[in-house]
């Protein structure tokens, strides 16, 4: 697999490069009001309407800061048609890693179920630890109606 790295929360994270549809760095994000903690607002890219949600909340952690004006935002499209947008809030996009599929693992098992429902593996390279993320798993929480949640 292909993936792209990037760190939030003090940690590093990759997802299938494939899924990817851009890296918006500083992208502007308006607050919803009476949102879930985990979304961080709506932003506009290219006319287009992307939730942003905070991967450091979705895990649980309070490392993150609260609701900015702008962020690094990593954007995956969504649904049927592909037209839907979804974003992850990033401290710092990385680089484009190769990951053997044999050594990714399962997540540990000292991980908590609902903080970690979104990390479908793990893999280390160069002495660094990847948690790998599921979008589909994000999609089918925080955005319902993603129809069958597959981006492909």
């Amino acid at each position: 697999m292909r993936g792209l790295s990037f760190l939030a929360g003090g940690e590093l994270y990759a997802v299938d490069v494939t899924l990817v549809q851009k890296v918006a760095r500083m992208l502007a994000i308006t607050p919803v009001p009476s949102a879930p903690p985990e979304i961080v607002g709506i932003a506009n890219l290219k006319g287009k309407v992307v939730t942003v949600l905070n991967l450091s909340k979705l895990l649980g952690s309070d490392k993150s800061n609260e609701a900015a004006l702008y962020a690094n935002t990593i954007v995956f499209k969504y649904g049927s048609s592909h037209e839907d947008q979804m974003g992850l809030a990033v401290e710092k996009p990385g680089n484009l890693i190769d990951i053997d599929d044999s050594a990714i693992r399962s997540p540990p098992v000292t991980a908590g179920a609902e903080e970690n429902y979104c990390i479908s593996g793990v893999t280390e390279i160069d002495d660094n630890l990847y948690r790998i993320i599921d979008i589909e798993a994000i999609l089918r929480r925080y955005i319902p109606d993603s129809g069958n949640g597959s981006q492909t």
